[in-house]
């Protein structure tokens, strides 16, 4: 103290300044220098070593760095040192460290003699009013309010406490280098060479102890493992309480069971692309560990054996035979899947359908162990696999990783959007037609299928569904050991594939969207597709009665004048769209009228100019993917039926007119007069036959397909209702290619009237010979009754009452 203020113990204020002082260290939480520069300082010492090639300077330096204790001391220490260095490189000998080595010895117990040696207890200032700050947190709590007495600790305190590594070695124990002699001497007798007569007899304990590392698959003098990680015996041993027989027997038994655990080692550690056999590594793996620990609580029963343990091989391999039975089984299962998927499409669905198989056999076997390791592996890749599933099925998006073996592949990305329901994506088959998905996916396809179909429509379509609800990662958390335990726990006679395809239904069942949102709701609601229905009835199929007369009429007329507008598109799509259009629930900018060319004389018979006229429909892209088409064929050809019909009984009705102008009655008019008169009601009766046919098959099929949309579940049911309704609209109203013929004789039928209308005007002064009536008479009667024999014959073979019904009306004013 008095080199540092100058000050003797006889000064006045020594005391003070003593206390003062010792109270700012102990009070002091820093120490005095940089500690963060300290330490680059040594790191830069130690790179700088390595950098000039003294690695084992640098090696040495940066070792004892890393055994200093810590103490809050350390920065000053490495600084007065660093300090204190000259030339390092130069001047620093590894071999001096030797010298260093000291062996530490306990420091004596400090008694008060040594206390008050230095500093008796005389002072004036010790006996005085200690100071409430000097106490350290401990020594406040001794005071108990303002009158207590203070008190003075007598604890010693520990002359070293922060050397944490002389402490330990205080209570290292050398271990007995005696106690592994057992061990050494049977390590020598398994190492040495042998040959079959020559025969080691070894205690069972050795055995066991060679037994269980060889499980642990550590290498062993008793086992070796071969090519394929077979293990086999590689000493002739024998033991004094079993025959040789018997102990090869045993011993067979452990190398079988060491080559089956390390494969599944093996198995587990190869790398694998598919993220579902990575988690089924993974349970595998959970497995092998589980065997582990039960090997450990073996192996420590034979460390440290209670008073009653009974070393016996037998019993080790019938407790290693127990908890490893799950763990062989697995084995099994995957070295029989290698063998049989080598070259198959998809070896890793294999590999969940085996495990599977085996999973529903355990449980029916009733065996839980082998259940629950065979069915923890197996969910675990289901959970996994299910993963891309759940992200298909709740929003449309393909995978991108496996892409190649997802049951889904896009088939057309850039397909019309008309047909993108149907072209875009396609299911992803294997040889035998089976979907590419493992077995337990099989029966929810379809729904799968469509599911995201539906996703990636309405997404198209604007109407995309809020995915944030869907957690696909807890979805497929919902496929648990706990949670199948719970349902077996619930109903124990529930199978085990009844139980996973309820499961999997629930978690499926969760993707599906709110009702509004469905493709169904937005197809009859958004897209309003009854309305467009609605509109084609009324511009092709003629439920708008007045708007078809009009444009009708005006066509009609026409084609009587030889105008050349009748072929001009552009005036007739004008025209349609100034009739057709203004009927309810259509759209006049999207009706349409185009002319084909016709490579025949252009005046020509009136009904074959009716057919180069076609009627089109602009349908919107999501209507499209239910009727299949960006045209109506079917309703194209039916409008140009109706437009045959109308004009035939366009022509016939002028002559009412002319018959009145006549001077003679009925019965004074001549035979080829009375004979066009017959046939010109006889074709009246048949256009209004066909008229009435027209009409209620039209309203037939009319509210059947609305029904039938109304009550369908999504755009495949949808396109199925249309597609049926087309189909049977075409043949009742003879557009069908197997019925053309009876289509060709119904038009010959219409055309008469044409012929009829141009031979009109001769009947009446009576030029017209009577044989040119009776050809077109005979004409009549043979196309009738040949339209009347193949609707009978059509309506039997497809079961049409509509058919039937023409046929009988036709027979029946016939006679």
């Amino acid at each position: 103290m008095k080199s540092l203020s100058g000050n003797t113990r006889d000064d006045s204020t020594f005391g003070g300044l003593r206390d003062r002082t010792i109270k700012s260290l102990r009070e002091g939480g820093h120490g005095r220098v940089n500690p963060f520069e300290i330490k680059d300082r040594c790191a830069g010492l130690v790179e700088k070593f390595g950098v000039l090639n003294r690695d084992d300077l640098a090696g040495a330096l940066q070792s004892r760095l890393d055994s200093l204790p810590k103490t809050r001391w350390n920065p000053d220490v490495l600084s007065l040192l660093l300090q204190l260095s000259n030339r390092p490189l130069e001047s620093a000998s590894l071999s001096d460290l030797d010298g260093l080595t000291t062996v530490f010895s306990p420091p004596t117990e400090l008694t008060w003699e040594d206390i008050v040696a230095d500093d008796p207890l005389t002072d004036e200032d010790v006996w005085g009013e200690i100071e409430r700050g000097y106490h350290s947190s401990g020594d406040e709590e001794a005071f108990d309010g303002s009158n207590s007495e203070p008190t003075t600790s007598t604890q010693a305190t520990s002359f070293a406490e922060d050397d944490f590594a002389a402490l330990a070695r205080l209570h290292i124990v050398k271990p007995d280098a005696t106690l592994l002699g057992d061990v050494r001497t049977a390590q020598e007798t398994l190492s040495r060479p042998s040959d079959n007569s020559d025969t080691n007899t070894m205690s069972e304990l050795t055995l066991i102890r060679e037994t269980i590392s060889m499980l642990r698959g550590l290498p062993t003098y008793l086992f070796s493992v071969g090519t394929g990680g077979v293990v086999s015996i590689s000493s002739n041993l024998c033991i004094a309480t079993a025959s040789k027989p018997m102990l090869n027997h045993v011993l067979s038994n452990f190398a079988k069971i060491g080559s089956q655990l390390v494969f599944l080692r093996h198995w587990t550690q190869q790398k694998r692309s598919e993220a579902y056999v990575q988690s089924i590594q993974a349970a595998v793996q959970y497995t092998t560990s589980a065997i582990d620990l039960n090997i450990g609580r073996l192996e420590q029963r034979f460390i440290e054996p209670p008073d009653s343990c009974v070393v016996s091989l037998i019993d080790v391999r019938i407790e290693v035979e127990d908890f490893t039975r799950a763990a062989i089984h697995l084995s099994s299962i995957i070295v029989a899947n290698d063998r049989t998927s080598n070259g198959n499409e998809s070896p890793s669905f294999a590999l969940l359908d085996a495990l599977y198989e085996e999973a529903c056999i355990a449980d029916m076997a009733g065996d839980t162990h082998l259940f629950s390791a065979i069915a923890g592996a197996l969910l675990s890749g289901v959970r996994t696999y299910l993963r891309p599933v759940l992200l298909w099925a709740s929003s449309g998006d393909l995978p991108k990783q496996d892409a190649d073996t997802f049951f889904v592949r896009l088939d057309e990305e850039d397909c019309p959007l008309g047909e993108i329901w149907h072209k875009r994506f396609a299911l992803r088959l294997q040889s035998g037609g089976r979907a590419c998905a493992p077995e337990v996916i099989q029966p929810f396809i379809q729904q799968l299928y469509a599911a995201g179909k539906e996703k990636a429509f309405l997404k198209l379509n604007g109407h995309e569904a809020d995915e944030s609800v869907v957690d696909i990662v807890s979805l497929a958390a919902r496929l648990s050991m706990a949670t199948v335990n719970e349902r077996l726990t619930t109903n124990s006679l529930m199978p085990f594939d009844e139980l996973l395809r309820e499961l999997l239904q629930d978690c499926f069942g969760a993707t599906r969207p709110p009702d509004t949102t469905t493709s169904r709701t937005v197809m009859l609601e958004h897209v309003d597709l009854l309305r467009h229905i609605h509109a084609f009835d009324n511009v092709f199929l003629g439920n708008a009665g007045m708007s078809l007369q009009a444009f009708t009429g005006s066509l009609f007329g026409l084609l009587q004048r030889g105008s050349s507008s009748w072929h001009d598109k552009f005036f007739l799509t004008r025209l349609a769209q100034s009739t057709l259009g203004t009927a309810l629930s259509v759209d006049a900018h999207c009706v349409s009228v185009s002319v084909l060319a016709d490579d025949k004389p252009a005046r020509g018979p009136v009904s074959r100019q009716l057919d180069r006229i076609k009627l089109a429909y602009a349908i919107p892209w999501p209507v499209q993917n239910v009727v299949r088409s960006e045209e109506l064929h079917t309703y194209s050809a039916a409008f140009s039926l109706l437009l045959q019909i109308e004009y035939a009984a366009y022509v016939l009705r002028p002559q009412t007119f002319d018959l009145r102008k006549l001077e003679f009655g009925w019965r004074s008019a001549g035979p080829a007069l009375q004979e066009a008169l017959s046939l010109r009601a006889r074709l009246i009766w048949f256009i209004g036959i066909l008229r009435s046919h027209y009409g209620t098959v039209i309203t037939t099929h009319a509210n059947g397909l609305r029904r039938g949309l109304e009550a369908a579940d999504g755009i495949d049911s949808m396109a199925e209702t249309w597609a049926t309704h087309d189909k049977h609209l075409r043949l009742c109203l003879l557009l069908a290619p197997n019925v053309a013929p009876l289509m060709d004789a119904v038009k010959h039928i219409l055309r008469l009237s044409q012929s009829l209308e141009d031979a009109w005007p001769s009947l009446l002064d009576q030029s017209t010979s009577l044989t040119a009536v009776t050809r077109m008479a005979a004409e009549f009667d043979k196309n009738l009754a040949f339209v009347t024999a193949g609707l009978r014959s059509v309506s039997r073979a497809g079961g049409e009452t509509a058919l039937e019904a023409l046929a009988e009306r036709l027979q029946w004013n016939a006679g």
